[in-house]
């Protein structure tokens, strides 16, 4: 994402309106996350710069460990502690799992495969590629002999900082950086996560974030192969940024979708509804959203107060949402727009066009339409005084 949003009263109904997948078990985040160590490429080289038994990069370490823990660890403290490191990936992995979940309509063995595909390249939907079949088949097994004998799985525990999916954060963009890696591999990708959680309605966690990981990068082969944490995504699962070169959105897009879903904002006609803003978000949302972005946990009151500085939040947020939309729907804005507001709406971006979405959808992309034909009436799309992180957070999203 992935994420529980704000409930919209009248128009939408939570019960109807976010149906998540099943929950997911720590006894299945954490079978994931050891099957994800055990099928972990090894380079052959002391100094690949990965880190710790899962293969991480670098810049993912502190970026998800703030995020999961709330302190940033350094890459020494991180491999150092392989019971904290892996708290981390269960906090990161525990909204993937429960995003792939929905995608496969509660197949287990599809959303492992799915969220091993994001790992390795970012993208989920290319758990069938054939230059990662072997990988993915190899964390499948894994996952499954875990699965047959959970008392060989380290408890999956959860991180002080709560789900990503109980409230997301930013997705983030994974950074691809090429590690010769030893076995073939696919082709790095991206992040999210974010994971989302909106306010007005249910509320979501970018993805997270969402940056991907390992993927072992081939010797000389015909097909190039990522390496081991090309595509580490932050915390949400994101797109994958070695295929098609998605259009970057800009400032003008990221403020006319945030002011849209302001116009589109249900109001629930009950003055203390325990919503705040003109965006109608929820109160958990914004001190971690807040945190996130300006680097400052701001209180609901203080939110509300300052509609610029909510504003150049929700820029902050809803700008990883959107980047990650338009690479999903190839580039295409007005799918792009919809599937963001399904997102902020219930979570999940692939309901956009689905009844009770549909209606809330279409009326953001219609506000947002008129924005984009008529810019200065759209709120300057300013980024919060804290700029956001060169890789973006997600957590997942919704996820």
């Amino acid at each position: 994402m992935r994420l529980q949003y704000k409930v919209l009263g009248a128009i939408l109904t939570i019960g109807t309106l976010a149906m998540p997948a099943l929950s997911q078990t720590d006894a299945q985040v954490g079978a994931l996350v050891e099957a994800l160590r055990k099928a972990a490429p090894q380079t052959g080289k002391v100094d690949d710069g990965l880190y710790s038994d899962w293969q991480i990069k670098p810049a993912n370490i502190p970026r998800w460990s703030k995020q999961c823990i709330g302190r940033s660890l350094s890459t020494a403290e991180f491999e150092a502690s392989p019971s904290t490191a892996r708290t981390i990936l269960v906090c990161v992995m525990r909204d993937i799992f429960r995003e792939q979940y929905r995608a496969s309509g509660n197949n287990e063995s599809l959303a492992v495969r799915r969220a091993a595909a994001w790992w390795m390249t970012g993208d989920p939907n290319r758990h069938n590629s054939k230059d990662i079949a072997p990988y993915i088949q190899k964390v499948s097994g894994f996952y499954q002999q875990q699965r047959s004998n959970p008392s060989s799985v380290p408890p999956a525990s959860t991180p002080s900082k709560p789900p990503a999916q109980q409230s997301p954060s930013p997705r983030p963009t994974p950074s691809p950086s090429p590690t010769p890696s030893p076995s073939p591999t696919p082709s790095p990708s991206p992040t999210p996560s974010p994971t989302p959680s909106p306010s007005p309605t249910p509320s979501p966690t970018p993805s997270p974030s969402p940056t991907p990981s390992p993927t072992p990068s081939p010797s000389p082969a015909p097909s190039p192969a990522p390496s081991p944490t090309s595509s580490q995504p932050s915390a949400k699962p994101p797109a994958p940024a070695a295929t098609a070169q998605p259009a970057q959105v800009t400032d003008i897009q990221i403020g006319a979708l945030v002011e849209a879903l302001r116009r589109a904002a249900p109001q629930t006609a009950t003055p203390d509804d325990g919503l705040f803003s003109e965006w109608q978000v929820k109160p958990d949302n914004i001190t971690r959203w807040s945190k996130q972005c300006i680097n400052r946990e701001l209180t609901p009151t203080q939110f509300e107060a300052s509609p610029v500085t909510a504003r150049g939040i929700l820029v902050c947020v809803m700008g990883d949402v959107l980047q990650d939309e338009y690479k999903v729907s190839g580039n295409n804005e007005a799918v792009a727009v919809q599937r963001a507001a399904a997102w902020w709406m219930t979570g999940d971006p692939t309901r956009y066009s689905s009844n009770p979405t549909a209606p809330y959808t279409e009326q953001v992309l219609g506000f947002y339409q008129q924005l984009r034909s008529n810019p200065s009436a759209t709120a300057p799309a300013s980024t919060p005084s804290a700029a956001k992180p060169t890789v973006e957070l997600k957590l997942l999203p919704h996820r």
